[in-house]
């Protein structure tokens, strides 16, 4: 997170959204709340502002924590204040105050706000209100509360001892990339080809004011000598033009430039080294609150909510997208080159949020859409070409409209890059539902015909083409590093190369840790062989063993029931952690945030019939199983064959765990205590099944730190979360017994 000094770094526009009046989600497995509190902070926040938080001394937190089964000194690691703000955030949303987030994080109130509205879309994550919540204040256990408290020490002492004491070995991942390289290792660095893109998102930055904090180094040289190796020439971190550049009608907004643009320029330097170039993403310009248009009421364009779009349709805009691009681009001249969105969640021009009602602003109600979007990336692209003429800028169709899109490309100014999600409005059908891709699918590889048409356009008219996939892995699983379906990537690749493709965009934040899928990318991209001839390459005499059990794997993924739906809300990402309710909660599922109970939500509100759901998540785990017992005789051949089964077995756990809450939700009805007999059968059937899960997820976590973590959402779960699922999951046991 940010440094803790928000005046001087331009966060002090950023107030905290309106605590909303709907009741915060009940963990009632625990005796009181502050217990829960403590359980999910303990090893991750000093205990002093656990205590402060609870009105309460450090001994009686400590013997508190004692009472739970936790250990008596927790060795807190302040890399959690810095590279897991998130995943704090969102264990402690139902739980405490704003006031009390504060204080565990050790931040200011807009620093919070900043993080709320810019990384990422965190607010929409937790789902666009923050819980009605009484501050959980510590008191003397009841002795009823004294015996639930020791039934929960006890059964982690009898019944599952293995891991319970291991201490969390997050981001042990990211210390080892900070090892430096010895000379040796320097040498047999070999640089990628720098002509064709092949970019991701660096596995570990933080996203929302990634260059601010130059000790939060996002792009260490071990990971970017792994990107080398693995053909990665381009790496894209997000960034806001105003905190870069002097914003012309409100310097304030733009504090902390000078120490960005020095951070930028070092990182540059760095990547520069092992090939690589840096590639900012850029939504611009960003909307306004409405308190700036009462200085430039002339500059407001569509409205909405409390924020305006700067008219993109006005010549001070305009001059404010070149000269600020350019300026950009003058500061650091060796920076890569840049990609924009110009229909992004974020509202920038004023057709961006104008898709099913017209736009408010009346100069561009005047204008076409397709006229407005190519005028943003040709002033964008004219003031970065201006500064550095070998710059890449990038124009990426994503949300361009069906009825328009064609007609945007041959308004753009030549020397842009037309950059297609490869996937988007592909055609599935899936145990005989019929869906539409927009992103983020490997299960079912693209491209489709739309992309294909508009590559094929950009193309006659002189414009390089890009596909933006998913490599790694996607919102079909973001929990683990990849996901080693060899054949559905070789698939893809080969697909958009016979379209002529030539640069390639292989992640968004999910899915820029160094893989065997990079590298298959990259292979598959030079035309050195297929999946078998890779993979006798990697894995040795092994390979031949393995490519036929990562078929299973493959043709198992494919059965995935893909809808963006349930891709975003879906449990699959955090199912392990996420609690079983025993009754219905009525929350509503949050975009790769909170899965709750919310079973129609999961399949979208009726797309998918939840027999159907059910059964394709059965078929996803039979294809993981059968490729997982294939694999299995080849375990202690080499450390990387060893991987490949570890996160086998973790896909396989996080799949098994989705299936699970599909299959509680759908017999539990309203109450799982007043489930019929049969329902409360197969209720604690799913239950013994899950702990076995996450019992076995615990062990893979501990083997190997990158599991449970993603960039924009740090981690899905803490190795506590997995310890206080037990504590669900047995309550459960105990009302269904």
């Amino acid at each position: 997170m940010p440094e803790n000094d928000s005046k001087c770094e331009g966060y002090n526009m950023y107030e905290l959204p309106k605590t909303s009046e709907t009741k915060a989600a009940s963990y009632d497995y625990f005796p009181t709340t502050w217990q829960a509190v403590i359980w999910r902070n303990w090893g991750y926040v000093p205990v002093e502002r656990i205590a402060r938080v609870l009105q309460a001394t450090c001994e009686e937190i400590c013997a508190a924590a004692l009472a739970l089964g936790l250990p008596a000194d927790p060795q807190v690691d302040e890399i959690w204040e810095k590279r897991g703000f998130i995943t704090l955030i969102r264990v402690n949303w139902h739980l405490c105050t704003y006031e009390q987030i504060l204080i565990l994080l050790n931040i200011t109130a807009e620093q919070l706000a900043f993080t709320l509205q810019e990384d990422d879309f965190l607010w929409h994550k937790l789902g666009d209100f923050k819980p009605a919540v009484v501050a959980p204040r510590y008191a003397p256990l009841t002795p009823e509360q004294k015996a639930q408290t020791a039934q929960i020490k006890a059964m982690f002492e009898t019944r599952f001892p293995a891991g319970h004491n291991a201490t969390d070995n997050a981001f042990a991942f990211i210390k080892d990339y900070y090892k430096p390289l010895t000379p040796a290792e320097m040498e047999t660095v070999v640089l990628p080809d720098g002509e064709n893109l092949r970019m991701v998102y660096p596995y570990f930055a933080l996203y929302g004011d990634a260059l601010i904090d130059e000790s939060l180094d996002p792009l260490p040289e071990r990971l970017l000598a792994q990107y080398a190796k693995e053909g990665i020439n381009g790496i894209w971190m997000q960034g806001l033009l105003y905190q870069l550049v002097e914003f012309p009608f409100d310097p304030g907004y733009s504090q902390g430039r000078e120490k960005r643009i020095a951070a930028l320029n070092r990182l540059v330097a760095k990547a520069k080294k092992f090939g690589i170039g840096i590639y900012l993403y850029l939504n611009e310009p960003r909307a306004m609150p409405e308190s700036f248009f009462e200085a430039y009421p002339h500059l407001r364009g569509h409205q909405k909510g409390e924020f305006c779009s700067m008219c993109t349709s006005t010549p001070e805009v305009q001059d404010y997208l070149y000269h600020g691009m350019k300026e950009l681009f003058t500061q650091v001249p060796n920076l890569a080159g840049f990609f924009c969105i110009t229909m992004s969640e974020n509202l920038t021009n004023c057709y961006s949020h104008a898709i099913s009602t017209p736009t408010t602003c009346p100069r561009c109600a005047e204008r076409t859409p397709w006229e407005v979007v190519a005028e943003v990336s040709n002033a964008m692209t004219k003031g970065a070409h201006e500064a550095s003429a070998k710059a890449k800028a990038i124009t990426w169709t994503w949300y361009w409209q069906d009825d328009w899109a064609e007609k945007a490309i041959p308004l753009l100014n030549q020397g842009q890059i037309l950059q297609c999600t490869s996937e988007e409005a592909m055609e599935l059908n899936i145990g005989g539902v019929k869906t539409k891709v927009l992103d983020y699918t490997m299960s079912h590889p693209g491209p489709g015909e739309r992309s294909k048409r508009l590559w094929r356009l950009a193309r006659e008219l002189g414009h390089a083409v890009s596909a933006k996939v998913q490599v790694n892995n996607s919102w079909e699983l973001a929990a683990v590093p990849y996901i080693p379906v060899f054949d559905k990537i070789a698939e893809h690749i080969n697909n958009v190369k016979k379209e002529g493709v030539t640069h390639l965009h292989a992640a968004w934040t999910l899915g820029g840790c160094p893989t065997p899928n990079l590298s298959l990318a990259a292979w598959l991209m030079e035309g050195k062989g297929d999946v078998r001839d890779f993979m006798r390459t990697l894995y040795g005499k092994s390979g031949d063993g393995l490519y036929e059990a990562q078929k299973f794997l493959s043709e198992g993924f494919g059965q995935f029931p893909f809808y963006i739906g349930f891709a975003y809300d879906g449990p699959q990402h955090y199912g392990p952690m996420a609690p079983f309710f025993l009754k219905n909660t009525g929350y509503t599922a949050t975009m790769v945030g909170f899965p709750y109970d919310d079973l129609d939500r999961w399949r979208r509100t009726y797309i998918y019939p939840v027999d159907v759901l059910q059964g394709q998540m059965q078929k996803v785990c039979n294809g993981f199983r059968e490729g997982l017992e294939k694999m299995l005789p080849y375990q202690g051949v080499s450390e990387t064959v060893d991987e490949l089964i570890l996160m086998t077995k973790a896909v396989l756990c996080q799949y098994e765990s989705t299936l699970h809450h599909i299959t509680f939700v759908k017999h539990r009805g309203e109450d799982a205590t007043l489930a019929s007999a049969e329902d409360r059968k197969i209720l604690l059937s799913t239950v013994h099944a899950e702990m076995a899960v996450v019992q076995e997820l615990i062990g893979l976590r501990l083997a190997d730190s990158r599991i449970g973590y993603e960039s924009s959402n740090h981690y899905f779960y803490s190795l506590q979360d997995l310890k206080e699922k037990m504590i669900n999951l047995a309550a459960c046991e105990n009302a269904l017994s």
